[in-house]
């Protein structure tokens, strides 16, 4: 799942990614995690970005993303 394809890459790395909310005129928004070491981009809903931020904060990893 693109979950677990973020988490994999930060979680390697140990780090948290940069995150961005982009949205279109219409309201259609789409979330954008970017890797601050490689650059990676990653892109979730709105669903998947809860889950992994719910799941960073859970887990008290250092590694995911924060709000």
């Amino acid at each position: 799942s693109s979950i677990d394809r973020v988490r994999d890459h930060l979680c390697t790395k140990g780090i948290f990614g940069d995150v961005a909310e982009l949205c279109e005129m219409r309201g259609d928004c789409t979330w954008v995690v970017t890797c601050p070491d490689c650059g990676t981009m990653f892109t979730l809903d709105d669903d998947e970005h809860d889950e992994l931020l719910s799941w960073s904060r859970a887990a008290g990893q250092s590694c995911g993303i924060s709000a």
